[in-house]
């Protein structure tokens, strides 16, 4: 089954925790916790990112580039919490400013059979699946084959999603704490804990408002009270410009220490250098 979700707008915001806790107790007053992600309050994601050895979707980003895509496994939930292990295959497409994500349930080595080229692209014509199926597949397939994508990095945090009421059906607010890398590729797995180099001081958190058309009034009220800065803070990106040697190498130089010693940057390198990837905003 394919579920897309199409065109919309995001606003992100780093926030210390103690703002992300006021805000929950107002956002509850207004929203609900998101059905689709199983109704409960909390669950971590593992997103597994590919790229090509010229690393384009960090160089198209950093371009500005008005039609952009990434490809990524996503993983959902865990064997201990509500939501059981669910695993998407996922197209993200950034055309002029709004969101486009297309994915698929599928199981998790069938996925990473996709991603890394495993697959042969005349097996998913004879599959039985809808027009909508085989065109994402045959994305992925071009993706990995013709620009050559592999394996980049992992990413996993720990999210809090809401959904609007009757009064904004299409709003969409999460809270992403724990934020953290690795550029080792390890077998993938559900609520992965294997993680060393965090992106965030341990008391912030990303805030993203996600929306098809306008954003409620109340909200906008909150993000004046609260005096929140919208900022373009992309995990990917940052960890990019953070760990990856390639990228490194392109913006400081060959000799640049790919990955910062421990008691360079504090207990948990905490330290991020946001001026690439983070460019301060309007308010909402």
């Amino acid at each position: 089954m394919i579920f897309p979700r199409v065109d919309r707008t995001e606003s992100k915001f780093v926030i210390p925790l103690t703002t992300k806790d006021a805000l929950v107790t107002e956002v509850e007053k207004h929203a609900a916790y998101d059905q689709e992600a199983g109704g409960v309050a909390q669950y971590p994601i593992i997103s597994q990112y590919y790229d090509n050895a010229f690393r384009d979707c960090y160089w198209e980003k950093q371009r500005g580039q008005q039609s952009r895509r990434k490809l990524r496994i996503r993983v959902y939930g865990s064997d201990q919490s509500d939501i059981p292990p669910t695993t998407f295959i996922e197209v993200k497409h950034k055309c002029d400013g709004r969101g486009v994500k297309r994915r698929r349930r599928m199981p998790m080595q069938q996925a990473l059979d996709l991603a890394e080229g495993r697959v042969d692209g005349r097996e998913i014509k004879r599959e039985n699946m809808s027009r909508e199926e085989r065109m994402l597949l045959a994305e992925v397939l071009s993706l990995v084959e013709q620009r050559e994508f592999k394996f980049l990095c992992t990413l996993r945090y720990d999210r809090q999603a809401y959904v609007g009421a009757d009064d904004a059906p299409d709003l969409r607010i999460t809270f992403d704490t724990g934020i953290a890398c690795r550029f080792e590729q390890l077998d993938l797995r559900a609520d992965d804990q294997r993680f060393e180099h965090y992106l965030l001081d341990r008391d912030l958190c990303v805030m993203e408002v996600k929306t098809n058309t306008v954003v409620p009034s109340w909200l906008r009220d909150l993000v004046g009270d609260k005096h929140l800065v919208r900022q373009g803070f992309s995990k990917f990106c940052t960890a990019v410009e953070r760990y990856d040697p390639v990228v490194r190498a392109a913006i400081y130089g060959p000799n640049t220490v790919p990955f910062l010693k421990q008691e360079d940057v504090g207990e948990r390198d905490g330290v991020l250098p946001v001026a690439i990837t983070t460019r301060t905003a309007r308010t909402t």
